[in-house]
């Protein structure tokens, strides 16, 4: 089963719509900026102008990923101003061929590096490079350069325009959204929590809602300090999400120590629970008030409280509900406090002076930091401005008909990983197709004049940003279309433009596949790595709980938070490269199937100490308990040899972690919560030694498997 699953990933990225990433909205509004700016240039009797506005306008609108309002602006200008440039010295360079060459290079090497400072910015370094290399087609001197680069620049700024053109009407509506989903995410995980049903699915779907909207909060003000009551607001939102993420794993480890009547109340609770996150959401997303129906939520939360608190399990569930409690009228106040103006949150933190070194967008501290050949976003750059190079030469030197597509086919296709490069030629060779034979179609159907080419455009041009995330063959299949169609208007027949497409596709996706061969970047040599350093951010949370439940005068809240989002980085890194690595050749991948167990074991361990933190947060006397000290050590102990032996393989030595327990059992008592959490954490410890041993469980020294790269 193991040895399929590369090929079952690749066929999975090359078929699945994401429909969680279709952008219909979005894609019909940046297609009207493209329609617009051809219907400029036919009313004006200059279909040149209006094609280069549009295909300004066309490059700008992939910048548009619905982020916040302020991000947005400020990418899509910085984009606006790239394209305009590369636009003029594509036309004054493109006459020379060696120089053209050099300079797909050094434009293909920023578009490849900028991977690393996130999605938008390797968009804006793709559009770069596909404005160089399209107006390096069609040389032109300085004058011509000027108005090409002026046009283009015209075209995205218009495009800007209509994506800002509702902020002061709906201000904060990607915070709002993106913060909305995180809630959504949080109730789905509470469901199936409370359900009793595995979480493997809803996890992952919630650590991306709350990373992406962390990130998006982050991008907008930084990360030291919100500038606007609503910025407040929003990061109150997701303090008070993070909060109750251990209260509710905590609550189900308990629940099934209860009475069948106390348990069913805990299960009504936890439905109210989740019901108050999605009214929340509701209301953030422009839905009816929430306040009123939460409030009735809470009761019902009040009501199993009163319920269950009569037996010792019930009390401490109770003492959780309650917490969950005031972090629903908290979460109410800030999302509907701030269309309000109050200042929510200002009571939760003090102002901090805004810092350079903690905000978003550091971005010359992370190039700096990639600018080695052990960085993936390095190889790539090296990669991908080799191989532009290549494409851009060959069509040179053998004079392919519209050679451009090669070149634009390996900016298209080449990305950091082989299977999303793999399935991309996959489906870049089925969108060329089905596409060019679609607008063959058309062509000998309405035999289309150039209104009916603005249509035509409209309606691909918003399949192109609708399906732009979502699935890569329909993507390819709008853009084929589209420029079949674009080019029509400057008097290219479409019937000859479909072949040439259709072999200078064939000829860039074999560069693109042949450059990855050749010099590969295999995920699956960095899992253990990854995995590594979830182990190490795992550590650092538990010691940090753990040293606060043993001595109340260590405990720091903001350390809490901090080391537990840095473990959720941390894993959600860790899946990624472990996903990233599933697609891979089996010779390179690795032992997914252990890595897989290896995550497993690492969410039981971290949901053992979030239940933990949840117990500290509910202890209102802080009761200190030095019977913990022991294992706390033998769990730090254990956790660094594991995160040693996963990065650099070796000799395994675990202490013994069940003699502490036991002894710590005995001291707290066998059924006290922190004894029971701290059990699930000493067996996810002990599991993950069996599977880095691959020979039995964990003994106090095993000569391990090296390192599984």
């Amino acid at each position: 089963m193991a040895a399929d699953v590369g090929e079952r990933r690749i066929w999975r990225l090359v078929v699945t719509l994401d429909r969680s990433q279709l952008q219909l909205v979005r894609g019909v509004r940046n297609a009207v900026g493209v329609v617009a700016l051809l219907i400029v240039g036919i009313l004006t009797d200059n279909i040149k102008a209006g094609v280069l506005m549009a295909g300004g306008a066309m490059l700008i609108g992939f910048i548009d990923l619905g982020a916040s309002y302020v991000s947005r602006a400020r990418v899509m200008l910085i984009a606006t101003a790239l394209v305009g440039v590369s636009t003029l010295v594509g036309t004054l360079t493109g006459g020379i061929d060696w120089l053209t060459v050099v300079l797909m290079a050094v434009w293909g090497f920023a578009a490849g590096l900028s991977v690393c400072l996130g999605m938008a910015p390797a968009f804006l370094g793709v559009n770069a490079a596909l404005g160089l290399l399209l107006a390096a087609y069609f040389p032109g001197d300085l004058s011509e350069g000027l108005e090409r680069a002026g046009l283009t620049a015209l075209g995205g700024l218009v495009q800007t325009a209509l994506a800002l053109a509702i902020w002061p009407l709906r201000p904060f509506r990607p915070e709002r959204i993106a913060v909305a989903n995180a809630y959504r995410a949080m109730a789905a995980f509470v469901d199936a929590m409370a359900a009793g049903a595995t979480t493997d699915a809803e996890v992952p779907k919630l650590h991306a809602a709350v990373n992406r909207a962390r990130a998006l909060l982050d991008d907008t003000e930084g990360r030291s300090v919100s500038t606007t009551p609503a910025g407040e607001a929003f990061r109150t939102l997701m303090l008070e999400a993070d909060r109750a993420y251990p209260e509710v794993i905590a609550l189900v480890h308990v629940r099934p120590q209860l009475p069948a009547a106390d348990a069913a109340a805990l299960g009504d609770a936890l439905q109210a629970t989740s019901e108050a996150l999605r009214a929340i959401a509701d209301e953030l997303t422009g839905g009816p008030p929430c306040a009123e129906l939460v409030e009735q939520l809470r009761d019902r939360l009040r009501s199993a409280t009163r319920t269950i608190e009569a037996t010792r399990e019930g009390h401490q569930a109770g003492a959780r509900l309650e917490a969950l409690r005031a972090q629903l009228r908290a979460a109410v106040d800030a999302a509907t406090g701030w269309t309000r103006g109050r200042e929510i949150g200002s009571r939760l933190r003090r102002a901090i002076p805004r810092r350079r070194a903690l905000g978003a967008h550091n971005a010359l501290s992370i190039l700096h930091a990639n600018l080695s050949l052990r960085s993936t976003a390095f190889r790539h750059g090296i990669r991908l401005g080799v191989t532009l190079a290549v494409a851009t030469a060959l069509y040179r030197l053998i004079d392919l008909p519209r050679g451009y597509w090669v070149p634009l086919t390996v900016a298209f296709v080449l990305k950091p990983d082989f299977g999303a490069t793999f399935s991309r030629g996959l489906q870049r060779y089925a969108g060329t197709i089905i596409g060019a034979v679609l607008a063959s179609a058309i062509t000998a159907l309405l035999d289309p004049g150039h209104w009916t080419l603005v249509v035509l455009v409209g309606i691909f041009a918003a399949g192109i940003y609708t399906f732009i995330l979502a699935n890569y063959l329909l993507f390819t299949t709008s853009v084929t279309a589209l420029i079949v169609f674009f080019v029509a208007f400057d008097g290219v027949s479409e019937w000859t433009a479909v072949p040439d497409r259709l072999l200078d596709t064939l000829i860039g996706g074999a560069l693109t596949l042949a450059a990855y061969l050749l010099w590969p970047t295999w995920e699956g040599q960095r899992v253990s790595g990854r995995l590594a350093e979830l182990i190490d951010a795992d550590r650092r949370y538990a010691a940090a709980v753990l040293n606060a439940c043993i001595d109340p005068a260590r405990y720091d809240g903001d350390a809490l938070h901090d080391a537990r989002i840095g473990g959720r980085r941390a894993r959600t890194e860790a899946e990624a490269s472990v996903q990233v690595a599933q697609a891979e050749p089996r010779k390179h991948r690795g032992d997914i199937d252990t890595d897989l167990d290896v995550l497993a074991s690492l969410r039981r361990f971290a949901d053992g100490a979030l239940a933990l933190e949840a117990i500290l947060e509910d202890d209102a006397a802080r009761s200190a308990r030095p019977a913990l000290r022991p294992l706390a050590h033998e769990l730090d102990d254990a956790l660094a040899e594991l995160a040693a032996v996963e990065r650099n393989g070796g000799t395994l030595r675990l202490p013994g972690l069940r003699a502490e327990h036991d002894a710590l059992a005995r001291a707290e008592g066998a059924d006290s919560p922190v004894a029971q959490e701290t059990d699930r954490m000493v067996n996810a410890v002990n599991t993950l030694g069996h599977l880095l041993t691959r020979d039995g469980p964990s003994a106090p020294a095993v000569p391990t498997v090296g390192v599984r790269s």
